[in-house]
């Protein structure tokens, strides 16, 4: 083999992972339409379209200039390259009282609205993926032990501004916000959009049976 072999080769290696990991998916997603739903295996009819309220692109900001897609992923991995599925309020809820089995893998339609996928670097912390409908639900929870009205955003503002704040979080790494919050503790402007931007991250809806990858036995 001359050197000339070798380079050819060697560049034709490399051009074909960057085409097939990079090219591909970029053209393939750069512009995502809407997906029907199929009567004979959703059992409704009309289009799937994922509903994200609250000041996503703004959030989404905050939430990269300060480093959070480091420590956090956005992902819901597919089954066979993880269990993210089986872990409690990850991937859903096996058992939404409303809704029943919300669990699913995460689609490409769950980052319309941001200009950028924060999939994440590790994981340190949580995924985020399903925040938003975890809150909630610990809302509910402990509005239910306090008989007192507790918010969800209540919650996550204590976390940004001392993630360490209580006992079953004292081993937390995660590094406090509290420069989101002005001297008498209020949240400035960032803090209430990274909130929002949080709570916008529930992936509890139905998907259309065409987008839901994970093998049925993965979800009983």
């Amino acid at each position: 083999m001359n050197i000339r072999t070798f380079l050819f080769g060697m560049i034709a290696t490399f051009s074909s992972a960057w085409l097939l990991a990079i090219v591909v998916p970029y053209y393939k997603t750069r512009e995502l339409k809407p997906v029907a739903y199929e009567e004979a295996l959703d059992e409704k009819t009309g289009i799937y379209f994922p509903k994200r309220a609250g000041a996503i692109e703004t959030g989404a900001k905050v939430y990269a200039q300060n480093g959070c897609y480091v420590c956090h992923s956005q992902l819901v991995r597919p089954t066979y390259a993880g269990n993210d599925i089986h872990r409690d309020g990850w991937a859903g809820f096996k058992q939404d009282p409303d809704r029943g089995d919300t669990r699913r893998e995460t689609i490409a339609l769950d980052y319309l609205g941001e200009s950028f996928a924060q999939i994440g670097v590790m994981r340190i912390g949580p995924d985020l993926s399903n925040v938003g409908t975890r809150m909630r639900r610990k809302a509910v929870d402990l509005t239910a032990k306090m008989n007192e009205t507790v918010r969800p955003e209540s919650l996550l503002m204590e976390h940004l501004k001392n993630p360490r704040a209580k006992v079953e979080n004292r081993a937390s790494t995660c590094p406090s916000s509290a420069f989101l919050f002005d001297d008498s503790g209020n949240p400035k402007g960032e803090a209430v959009a990274l909130v929002g931007y949080l709570m916008s991250m529930k992936k509890d809806d139905a998907v259309p049976a065409s987008l839901n990858y994970a093998p049925k036995s993965a979800t009983k």
